[in-house]
């Protein structure tokens, strides 16, 4: 059940993204799905056009980390790359 939780807060973040203005209360909560923080700081970095070895030196890890995260960030947010980052962590409204 925890699977499909998330797999659903991963859609209903997703098409949040692609309506713009569209926010009920229970979006307005809703944080990029099942991301640890780690994941959401590498990921919002990404999504503002920051390369890989930039955000490993700006957060002092390996470059395989930031790879690791973002990768990891891709599968819970059901995206396939930085192009889609900027698009699903903009803030709904």
């Amino acid at each position: 059940r925890a699977a499909s939780a998330r797999s659903a807060a991963a859609r209903a973040w997703i098409l949040a993204s692609a309506c713009d203005g569209a926010v009920t209360p229970a979006l307005a909560r809703l944080n990029a799905p099942g991301l640890t923080a780690r994941e959401l700081e590498v990921a919002g970095l990404a999504a503002a056009g920051t390369a890989n070895r930039d955000i490993a030196e700006r957060l002092v890890l390996s470059i395989r980390t930031v790879e690791n995260h973002l990768h990891a960030a891709y599968a819970k947010l059901g995206v396939t790359g930085r192009a889609d980052l900027e698009r699903v962590l903009r803030p709904p409204g």
